[in-house]
């Protein structure tokens, strides 16, 4: 099968409504924010190992987020240089979780209600 699309092909794939469908067609496969619920409600483990002149070290680390008094459960990972990231915000890499947070708020507003 040839992989190539044609530009009138293409154009079709691009127009708005055609694409809009497609996109609300999709269901995604995970939720990335997590919910407001889940297992551990707004707690969040990452571990990072490394190993330094023949030592194992092993380093967990545990954040437990709250937003109005709610638990949050999202997924926060800690890389081995010790920036952020979220999986509501994949593209995306942060030094604080105060910053994460705020961020999820301002991308998410309608999962953090104003009056619960």
């Amino acid at each position: 099968m040839d992989p190539t699309i044609t530009p009138a092909e293409l154009i079709a794939a691009a127009d708005p409504e055609t694409f809009g469908n497609y996109i609300a067609s999709i269901k995604p496969a995970h939720d990335h924010m997590g919910g407001m619920g889940g297992h551990h409600p707004g707690h969040s483990s990452s571990v990072r190992t490394a190993e330094f002149e023949g030592h194992q070290i092993r380093i967990v680390t545990t954040y437990e987020v709250t937003v109005d008094g709610r638990p949050l459960t999202v997924g926060l990972d800690v890389d081995e240089d010790g920036r952020l990231a979220c999986h509501g915000l994949p593209a995306y890499q942060f030094s604080s979780a105060v910053d994460i947070v705020q961020e999820l708020i301002r991308k998410f507003p309608k999962r953090f209600p104003k009056d619960h």
